[in-house]
């Protein structure tokens, strides 16, 4: 049996015990966990669906025994549900088996295994977004598996081209899809290779062979799905004689089997120099050739028993080639390599793990400190114990001279007594016990003192560990932050994308220049960061750089130039977004902030002033409306998020020379350099980024105006001044003068102010702890930190808190919305998991609103909540395909006018027939460039922005 019987056996088999299946889900639903029909109905379910992915693993299709098992898993937690509480995981049951069937009898169509895909990661346990990857990875080379009917297929070929072998990737490739191949294809290449040297050496030799067989397969099919030419011909090749042998019982010629052990390795040498950087296998043409010459010699039924030109395969071994030497477009894949770091082993760890030992170092960091301040009481406790044996000892001394005294006195009056007797003091009879335990206690003191030197020095020894310790604990502590570290780079492709589209859409010429791409910030940060950027860039190219024709006529290249420049000032980083165009037209930006309501006819701003005017909400001097600009959400959106963490920025320009956009912000939000202050008996941490200067009191004058408002006069400027326990709520000491409080000054954005705080404490590093929900009411409150005496300090949100809002998180959340609200949307359906994801990228970085749908009735749900202005649509979808989703939308009043774009593979002509008759606007098909597709979306959305700025 093929295995193309064999999947067809497979899904009759599913559709044969389906009816038990829906037979045991209905006593599932509905029966009590303590009745004896649903153990009885959970027990025949979980079997059925465990013998599947037994078969399925049997048969080779590692992707369908990994579905099988999750179906297992979900079907056993039925059991710690009420039956009110199962409808979700009864309708994931329900589901499964229909989409495995759809899948096997059309595998020719990717989004099939997409589709269950999706329904696994839908179930109420879901599956995690790795192992999705990899089973997608798994389901997409099923396919290449399946071998074509003898004479339906190409003819093999008989001479090996180095065009054959070529392993570039693609530059559009799904980076998910990479990742997966990356992760999964070495150990497939070991595997294949153990297997090939085990037949040799005749252990199991037909088991070995149907093992290299179907790690071939699918290294065959991942180098289809991928692009990698190279890996899917000499797996193809090799598949066919493993499955020739396997058929003839596991018996080979010797020569045959060596020439099978140096594919292997050629094929493992091929995965190596993509995944670790090691040389491109230089006798990789002749191998390929010595693997047809078998395949062909079989396929005539010839003889193997003469002799075979074999290939040295120990490929590890030998010295690398000439760049010239090595197959056509070889020479760029090694540049490629040269170019980047040399391949270092990678481990992958959980986010959550991740940030549990970073929660963790901060504990021990909190510990340590804790240390530290005991350690300083017991070094105050022996100086205070030595201290005290001191005045001891001086005591003893006094005690010991009046000892002495009371002697000779004593000698004296007997003297005075008897004249005639003389004793000297020292005598036995005048050597009383007092003078006995005074001695003795003068000793015990001296003992003691040494006691407490001695103690006093193992405190000190171990206040020097305990500082080393508190090296190597903050040690410890930025190294576990620097795995959440990303280098900026890594968004580079996503910028240089957004600046390409952005200058097809406005007839401009720009180059994106990234400098400082090694700088390194938090993942969470940058991630962030990507969506200001984009806005920043597109502003960059829409209203700083000329068209070549006024480039020319000024004198400038045609091409223009940005300038994305990062790097880092201690724990901060400083962006700066530098084009040379045509600089800020401020009175323009004066005339529309006249328009606006913004400033008075008669108001006096300096040029400064009228240059941040831009970074306003709403704020924008374009006359007309288009994905690109006019709606005002470009640089607010910037400064927005700038305001969320804490950060500055600063517009500067020059006339015709261009206009730069300077960003500072921290590096981390985990940890925050922060100054610790003391208001109400309690502490508070502020972010040194925004705190300009730190004064004692007396320095400056504060004082209280008529109408109760504080003002700080220090240097020549007057700012205004905040009681930081009044801006708090906590309860202001009356009777304090002003002139005692200690001043901070702060910076928010362009405003500075003076807040009056009781005590200045420390400067230090601080690990921030979100409150979540707690906080949420909480008005200035970003976090907590524990300090090192076990003591808590707020961390404060100074732009919440002096500009009376609830939260600049909030703000710049409801900002997002709102400008999101301004753009066009765009609804995009694909049962594809890695399409969704690619289209979305590209549509919301080209400036649209982006929401997706997996299937036609997903879309209709969305459509009830998210009015789009376009629709991009596949063809082929379960439950309700592209086709049936147009007919739908062109039947609805609302819907009517909808634009309708379909992107499918399908290039027949009955399918554009098809959609044509059902109301397409545009019909696609698949591969097609990234700009075609915005072309067409412009073209389509271009009659309604005019009728929108018309109106």
């Amino acid at each position: 049996m093929n295995l193309s019987d064999l999947i067809e056996a497979f899904a009759s088999e599913i559709e044969i015990v389906r009816p038990e299946l829906e037979e045991s889900l209905r006593s599932l639903a509905t029966a009590d966990v303590a009745d004896e029909a649903f153990m009885q109905a959970l027990e025949h379910y979980s079997g059925q669906a465990q013998r599947m992915g037994e078969a399925a693993q049997m048969a080779g299709f590692p992707g369908l025994q990994a579905v099988c098992t999750h179906v297992v898993e979900n079907t056993v937690m039925l059991a710690l549900y009420e039956p009110p509480e199962r409808a979700p995981a009864i309708q994931f049951l329900d589901a499964w088996p229909r989409l495995i069937v759809h899948y096997l009898r059309n595998m020719s169509d990717a989004s099939n295994a997409a589709g269950l895909v999706d329904h696994m990661r839908s179930a109420p346990t879901p599956m995690d977004e790795e192992q999705a990857l990899k089973v997608m990875h798994m389901l997409g080379a099923m396919p290449l598996q399946v071998s074509q009917p003898e004479g339906d297929g190409p003819k093999r070929p008989v001479l090996a081209s180095a065009e054959d072998l070529v392993l570039n990737l693609p530059a559009d490739i799904d980076a998910k899809l990479l990742e997966g191949f990356f992760q999964e294809a070495p150990e497939q290449a070991r595997d294949l290779v153990d297997a090939v040297r085990r037949m040799t050496q005749g252990e199991e030799a037909l088991e070995q062979l149907a093992r290299a067989k179907r790690v071939a397969h699918t290294l065959k099919g991942t180098g289809a799905i991928i692009g990698l030419r190279g890996i899917t011909a000499l797996a193809h090749q090799l598949e066919d004689i493993f499955e020739h042998f396997e058929r003839k019982g596991g018996e080979a010629a010797t020569a045959v089997q060596d020439a099978m052990l140096d594919a292997a390795y050629c094929l493992e040498q091929m995965v190596a120099s993509l995944t670790a950087g090691e040389d491109y296998p230089s006798q990789a043409q002749a191998v390929l050739q010595m693997v047809l010459d078998i395949a062909n010699r079989l396929d005539r039924g010839e003889s193997l028993a003469g002799e075979l030109t074999r290939v040295a395969s120990h490929t590890h071994t030998q010295p690398a080639q000439a760049l010239s030497d090595l197959p056509p477009n070889s020479a760029a894949l090694a540049s490629v390599q040269q170019a980047r770091p040399a391949a270092k082993a990678a481990l992958r760890v959980n986010l959550e793990r991740l940030d549990e030992m970073f929660r963790l170092s901060g504990e021990v960091s909190a510990h340590v400190a804790a240390m530290e301040g005991s350690i300083k009481k017991l070094n105050e406790r022996s100086r205070l114990l030595l201290e005290q044996n001191l005045r001891l000892q001086k005591r003893l001394f006094e005690l010991e001279t009046a000892v002495d005294v009371r002697a000779l006195s004593l000698m004296r009056n007997r003297h005075e007594r008897a004249p005639g007797l003389l004793f000297d003091p020292l005598e036995m009879d005048q050597y009383s016990e007092l003078h006995s335990t005074s001695h003795a206690l003068m000793e015990e003191a001296s003992d003691a003192r040494l006691l407490a030197t001695r103690l006093g020095d193992e405190i000190a020894a171990l206040a020097g560990m305990q500082t080393r310790q508190q090296v190597l604990v903050r040690d410890l502590q930025h190294e576990i932050l620097n795995t959440r570290m990303t280098e900026v780079a890594s968004i580079e492709s996503r910028l240089q994308r957004n600046i390409r589209t952005t200058c097809q859409a406005t007839g401009k010429q720009a180059m994106l220049e990234l400098v400082g791409g090694e700088t390194l910030m938090d993942s969470d940060v940058l991630n962030h960061l990507a969506d200001p950027l984009l806005h920043l860039l597109r502003n960059a190219v829409d209203h700083g750089i000329e068209t070549p024709q006024e480039r020319q006529r000024a004198g400038k290249p045609g091409m223009g130039l940005i300038r994305l420049i990062f790097s880092r000032v201690g724990q901060q980083v400083v962006l700066r977004c530098q084009d040379d165009g045509r600089g800020l037209n401020l009175p323009a930006i004066r005339q529309r902030a006249l328009e606006r309501g913004l400033i008075d006819a008669n108001q006096a701003l300096s040029e400064q002033e009228l240059a941040r005017l831009i970074l306003m909400p709403g704020f924008s001097t374009r006359a007309s409306v288009s994905e690109i600009s006019g709606r005002g959400v470009g640089l607010d959106v910037v400064r927005e998020w700038v305001e969320t963490v804490n950060g500055t920025v600063r517009v500067d320009w020059q006339p015709d020379q261009g206009t730069v956009i300077e960003m500072r912000f921290a590096a981390s939000l985990s940890t925050i350099q922060s100054l610790l202050v003391g208001v109400g008996g309690a502490r508070f941490a502020l972010p040194s980024v925004q705190i300009e200067q730190a004064l004692p009191h007396g320095v400056g004058d504060l004082r209280q105006l008529a109408d109760g408002s504080l003002r700080y006069q220090h240097q020549g400027r007057e700012l205004p001044a905040y009681l930081m326990a009044h801006q708090l709520g906590i309860a202001v000491d009356g009777d304090k003068p002003l002139n005692a409080y200690e001043i901070v000054l702060v910076q928010t954005q362009d405003l500075r102010y003076a807040l009056a705080v009781d005590a200045l404490l420390d400067a230090r590093e601080l690990l921030v702890k979100d409150l979540g929900r707690f906080s949420r009411y909480a008005r200035g409150v970003a976090g907590l930190s524990i300090l090192g005496d076990g003591a808590l300090a707020v961390n404060v949100d100074l732009m919440a808190l002096l500009t009376k809002s609830s939260s600049a998180a909030l703000r710049y959340a409801r900002r997002i919305e709102s400008a999101q609200d301004k753009l066009p949307g765009v609804l995009v359906v694909d049962d594809s998991l890695s399409v969704r994801n690619a289209l979305q990228q590209l549509v919301h970085d080209a400036g649209f609103r982006v929401e997706t749908a997996r299937d036609g009735l997903d879309a209709i749900e969305r459509l009830k909540t998210f009015k789009p202005q376009l629709l991009l649509t596949d063809l082929e979808m379960p439950n309700m395909n592209g086709v049936e989703l147009t007919a739908h939308v062109r039947a609805r009043a609302d819907l009517h006018g909808l634009p309708i774009i379909m992107i499918t593979s399908r290039s027949q002509d009955k399918h554009r027939q098809l959609a044509d008759q059902a109301g397409v606007d545009q019909y696609i098909t698949k591969p097609y460039r990234d700009l075609q597709l915005l072309e067409t979306i412009r073209a389509i959305l271009a009659p309604k922005e005019n009728l929108a700025a018309d109106a």
